[in-house]
């Protein structure tokens, strides 16, 4: 609400919450809409529902943990009106640092620290396959200063325009609702990307956030382990059920051929380390193959509407 930008409205889409979610926002803001679901849809299914019922022309996704610096969507909108042929924006996402919020309590986000380390300053993708959030635990010394194209951008705070996803919808669903949370805005990215949709960072636009999955490249396998244990065995088995999906979805035959090596290294490291520290992901392995015969079919729709050649995905692989 205090955005120097004013021509937006805010909706709310509450999955089911105890916590009074709903009370205090009625009581406090009577100018937000909400949209109150009986029960946990998960991350996918909730924005879908927002998104279909957007009339803009653009619509910010935004998690519960993120705070706008005040000129967040003044910087990101006036961007973003210079790219028509762009499908979504992002803007410097910092690390939010606080105890309170950690534990979940009430005045969390009041009494956050807004750090000057990197959470996301959009999604790089590896030959591997791998997808990270660039410049995630670097301190700002100003090196993402500089306006540019990205693969993709991390669903924590994202804007994405309205005509591009109503191009890139599948089967009625923009993110994909079989992912339940997490590895859904890279979906997204990959599909609007294969749709000829570029995706832009605006660093002027700065906001920070409280992620509780955080990138582990690059910290060994005890800092590996301890930031996975941070997430519960459920996400965990969804993001790996859905890295799958994803690749069944979006990746193309002659790109896995020529980065095939790094591919299969990946595959085996991950599923070494299951093997060896996460046995519990055998029940990610049954969803996978539920899931796939509606992967298949959302791949050919996919593929079908594609406008670009392999090697413009290809040309973003690190």
């Amino acid at each position: 609400m205090r955005q120097t930008f004013r021509d937006f409205s805010v909706l709310i889409i509450d999955n089911g919450s105890e916590d009074g979610t709903v009370e205090f926002i009625r009581g406090h803001y009577p100018t937000v809409s909400i949209l109150q679901n009986f029960k946990n849809f998960g991350y996918a299914k909730a924005n879908n529902q927002g998104f279909a019922l957007a009339k803009s022309e653009y619509v910010l996704v935004m998690n519960p943990d993120v705070i706008l610096a005040d000129n967040f969507l003044e910087e990101l909108a006036s961007f973003a009106d210079q790219q028509p042929a762009s499908g979504s924006f992002g803007g410097k996402v910092m690390k939010l640092f606080s105890e309170a919020v950690d534990k979940d309590d009430e005045i969390g986000l009041r009494e956050a620290i807004r750090s000057d380390i990197f959470d996301s300053t959009g999604l790089q993708i590896f030959k591997s396959r791998r997808v990270i959030n660039r410049g995630e635990g670097e301190k700002d010394k100003g090196q993402y200063d500089r306006t540019e194209e990205v693969f993709g951008l991390s669903g924590a705070c994202v804007l994405y325009r309205t005509l591009a996803l109503r191009e890139t919808v599948v089967r009625n669903e923009f993110f994909d609702q079989n992912f339940f949370a997490y590895k859904e805005d890279i979906d997204l990215a990959w599909r609007l990307r294969l749709y000829g949709w570029s995706s832009w960072y605006c660093p002027a636009a700065v906001c920070h956030h409280h992620r509780r999955f955080s990138s582990y490249q690059g910290r060994g396998i005890k800092k590996i382990r301890r930031s996975r244990q941070d997430v519960s065995r459920l996400l965990r088995t969804a993001s790996f059920k859905n890295h799958h999906l994803m690749l069944v979805k979006n990746d193309q035959l002659i790109n896995i051929i020529l980065t095939l090596p790094w591919y299969l290294a990946q595959e085996l490291a991950l599923v070494g380390y299951i093997l060896i520290f996460e046995l519990f992901q055998w029940r990610s392995v049954i969803d996978f193959f539920k899931q796939l015969p509606s992967a298949i079919l959302k791949r050919k729709t996919i593929m079908s509407y594609k406008k670009v050649a392999p090697r413009e995905i290809r040309r973003w692989f690190r």
